[in-house]
């Protein structure tokens, strides 16, 4: 293992060509929030007003594309780096969130911890612990009630390390039971609790599962503790080569080495960091950066 003294060189000159980018003025994503809440709208709007089941489900697809992408985007909030304003986007976040029942409040908590503990702690509540083949599988059928089953789990596990997610759980739950009991008000006056039920279970199944295998691709297989935290957080964390208009919808998670190690920077400049810092390593005689050409070599390496 190298002498923590001989990374110094290597620690400083990564962090210095990155030192810009991290105070770099955010763009707030407005844009993209926005337009995708439209089309959140349109097609839950389509979703009602269509009466061929066919149509009716190509609405619920959209739906379940947008909301996908809006949850990524809360990511981002967890972050500070989507609006620009952490308690609005916090607010944001939740409102996005509370509809299908994921526990946005506590999930930031948790996500502070697989920061922390990414790569080095086997306590990381994202941490990918079944790596088998045909583990892709799994994930699509774990979906979205999988994922907040197992957020829920990995919550209760690790009050000790983070207090705030007692608060954040009652939080969740308080704002989960009356969006959904807001629904279904409406819901049952029309008597559509079935197609309201079907609709939702479309939505869970399509964002569960696109969630839950891009969350495992960014880390798949590459537990390996390395001998300096920055350098943990960079080789065990996956770089997607994906277009820079693609990084954007994806909220910069493409780029997930350099996120991982570098929190701060704002999506849009996450390509141009992960350029930098793969200088950087190759400067100093290091290998490059886990990385994938694009997500269909990603997606078959979950076998």
């Amino acid at each position: 293992m190298p002498d923590p003294v001989a990374l110094r060189p290597l620690i400083r000159d990564l962090h210095a060509a990155v030192a810009d980018l991290q105070v770099a003025a955010l763009q707030p994503a407005w844009g993209r929030v926005l337009l995708l809440l439209a089309l959140l709208a349109g097609g839950g709007l389509a979703y009602w007003q269509l009466h061929a089941w066919p149509l009716r489900l190509a609405a619920a697809l959209l739906v379940a594309l947008a909301e996908t992408l809006l949850l990524i985007a809360s990511h981002e909030a967890c972050h500070g780096t989507l609006l620009g304003h952490r308690r609005l986007e916090q607010v944001v976040a939740a409102l996005i969130s509370w509809p299908m029942a994921w526990p946005f409040c506590t999930y930031r908590l948790l996500h502070r911890l697989h920061h922390r503990w990414n790569n080095r702690d086997p306590r990381d509540p994202e941490r990918i612990r079944h790596q088998e083949p045909g583990r892709r599988r799994w994930l699509v059928l774990a979906g979205g009630a999988g994922l907040i089953l197992h957020t829920l789990q990995e919550a209760l596990r690790l009050q000790a390390q983070q207090p705030g997610l007692r608060r954040a759980l009652l939080l969740d739950g308080l704002g989960i039971v009356l969006v959904q009991a807001l629904i279904l008000v409406v819901v049952i006056q029309h008597g559509q609790l079935l197609a309201y039920g079907v609709g939702w279970l479309v939505v869970e199944r399509v964002a569960g599962a696109l969630l839950q295998l891009r969350g495992a691709i960014e880390h798949w297989q590459l537990w390996q503790p390395q001998p300096h935290p920055l350098l943990s957080q960079l080789y065990g964390s996956r770089t997607v080569a994906v277009p820079i208009w693609l990084n954007g919808w994806l909220g910069g998670l493409p780029h997930h080495s350099t996120h991982h190690a570098f929190p701060a920077i704002p999506t849009r400049l996450l390509p141009l960091a992960t350029a930098r810092l793969q200088q950087v390593l190759r400067a100093h005689g290091y290998p490059p950066l886990p990385c994938c050409l694009g997500y269909a070599e990603a997606f078959k390496q979950l076998g």
